[in-house]
């Protein structure tokens, strides 16, 4: 399996995406932005999720995986669930599929794709972190700045494997800078 080369993997910096989820106004593209970004989903799981994957009354949101990582359940935040409810409020059809595109049909990742380019212009973010993908790279980064250790972001992202984890352990300082402060300050090392 071919791997993406650490320095080519890019990710919005907190700012970056405050500055992008402030550009959309559109409920559903909202909503697809905040969770891909929370949950770490592919464009491909975004196109999968149904309705029913939705637990209102206990904050959940199952997730169904690809490219052989795990499936999980993760806790939702207050505003993602709101978000869901307006964009769910917008809806007149009785199809299962949570996102769906202009056709009612699930959401493709080539519109995903597109979407991400096109509020990413509006947020003036840089054209190299335009992609969809970037929004998984980017909870991983943010997990470990904020001080998750490398197997809570492994289960948080279902990555069967803590080598694809350990891609964006070098990524971040804070965290790396954190770790070195307490070795060295706990008088084992000479």
């Amino acid at each position: 399996m071919k791997r993406t080369p650490k320095h080519t993997i890019k990710y919005l910096t907190q700012d970056e995406l405050r500055q992008l989820l402030k550009t959309i106004t559109n409920p559903r593209d909202k909503a697809i932005i905040l969770l891909a970004y929370r949950h770490g989903l592919r464009a491909s799981e975004i196109g999968e999720l149904q309705i029913s994957d939705i637990d209102f009354h206990r904050s959940r949101i199952r997730i169904t995986r690809k490219k052989g990582s795990l499936p999980g359940e993760h806790l939702m935040k207050p505003d993602e669930l709101t978000l869901l409810k307006r964009y769910l409020k917008t809806r007149k059809d009785q199809i299962p599929t949570l996102f769906l595109s202009r056709q009612n049909t699930p959401i493709h990742r080539a519109t995903l794709d597109y979407l991400m380019k096109r509020y990413g212009h509006k947020a003036n973010l840089p054209i190299n972190k335009r992609h969809f993908h970037t929004l998984k790279h980017s909870i991983a980064v943010h997990m470990l700045d904020a001080g998750a250790d490398l197997l809570a972001v492994k289960d948080w992202l279902g990555h069967a494997h803590i080598g694809s984890t350990m891609t964006y352990a070098h990524l971040t300082s804070q965290t790396r800078d954190a770790m070195h402060r307490r070795i060295f300050a706990s008088g084992k090392i000479v």
